[in-house]
């Protein structure tokens, strides 16, 4: 029975598809492969439920009904990202907002886009029996950071530094992302990590007792944002705001699903998604990430300015980065473009 309703789906759709073409020409022009634009988009790391407003953008067609082909390829986290939109192997990534200011010192030739994600991604969780449930309780502890001077560890020192804990008074230790972690704090190896909100939810829906919060709560910062290389901005602009125009399609798509197993079927029908192994193949996940997709579909993909001085000044703070001159780390006028 399922496979006779999963080739019904696919004729109805197909169907659908010729009528629309047929009603509409200009949508059946978009549809030929000619006419697409093609470019890369890279993920931060692998094909997760949390990335999935592009990959559904991509196996419903609404990038190809905006004229675009795009590829969706998985990264392997911020350095590799910043490495291939520089070089031009990609047109557009998502990183977090601290990574990107963190690469800005070194190469201002990147620029962030838009920000999919309003607020940072990343909680610090640790035992309701041993909570940590400030900065302040983290000195003489060990924390974990799922990689070494990456986004969780540069979180961490903002942090302490916007508490005036001294850096040297807590040790760290790779743990990666994955809830699998939080049996390290129960082996007494960890008193905490600090991992995407994804491993948060998923402990707390698996019935751990954990405590969790935000880093946002101390350390304010942009969330996950888009990025390219200026120069990649300016002789492509059209094109990420074709790219930007249909992510946002592809947000109040899946916001406005009553039901959002045909997009996880959608979505992993060609992803091999890191959710897969759950019992619900990550269903649940993306119900709640898609909650969280709210904001960013209200306020069109804008980003907080706020946000983008708050993380600079923790991060001088933290010395993380120097003082910076220029501190244009956000460019609007693709966003604008693809919103006017």
């Amino acid at each position: 029975m399922q496979k006779f309703e999963m080739k019904r789906r696919e004729f109805l759709v197909g169907a659908q598809a010729l009528a629309l073409g047929a009603a509409l020409p200009a949508f059946s022009g978009v549809a030929r492969a000619a006419d697409l634009t093609k470019m890369t988009y890279l993920t931060p790391f692998g094909y997760i439920v949390g990335f999935s407003e592009t990959m559904y953008a991509d196996t419903a067609g609404i990038f190809k009904k905006h004229g675009l082909e795009v590829t969706v390829e998985g990264g392997r986290g911020s350095s590799m990202a910043v490495q291939q939109v520089t070089a031009g192997n990609a047109l557009v990534s998502r990183t977090g907002g601290t990574d990107l200011i963190k690469a800005y010192a070194k190469d201002p030739s990147i620029v962030a886009i838009g920000e999919i994600y309003q607020r940072d991604i990343f909680y610090m969780i640790s035992s309701k029996d041993a909570p940590i449930n400030k900065p302040e309780d983290m000195a003489g502890k060990t924390i974990g950071i799922v990689s070494a001077a990456g986004a969780t560890e540069n979180i961490l020192d903002m942090m302490l530094a916007a508490k005036d804990v001294p850096k040297a008074d807590v040790k760290r230790e790779v743990v990666g992302n994955a809830p699998a972690a939080f049996q390290l704090i129960k082996q007494g190896r960890i008193a905490g990590f600090i991992a995407t909100n994804d491993t948060a939810y998923q402990l707390s829906s698996s019935g751990e007792a954990v405590t969790a919060w935000s880093t946002d709560d101390v350390a304010l910062c942009p969330g996950q944002v888009y990025m390219t290389s200026k120069a990649q901005l300016a002789k492509n602009k059209e094109t990420i705001a074709k790219f930007f125009a249909a992510v946002y399609e592809s947000l109040g798509e899946m916001i406005n699903a009553k039901d959002l197993a045909p997009v996880l079927a959608s979505v992993s029908g060609k992803y091999q998604l890191a959710e897969g192994a759950r019992p619900d193949k990550g269903l649940a996940v993306l119900q709640y990430g898609v909650e969280n997709y709210k904001r960013a579909y209200q306020e069109k993909l804008k980003s907080n300015a706020d946000a983008w001085k708050s993380a600079y000044a923790l991060m001088v703070k933290a010395k993380l980065i120097p003082e910076l001159a220029d501190q244009n780390f956000y460019d609007d006028s693709a966003r604008l473009l693809a919103f006017p």
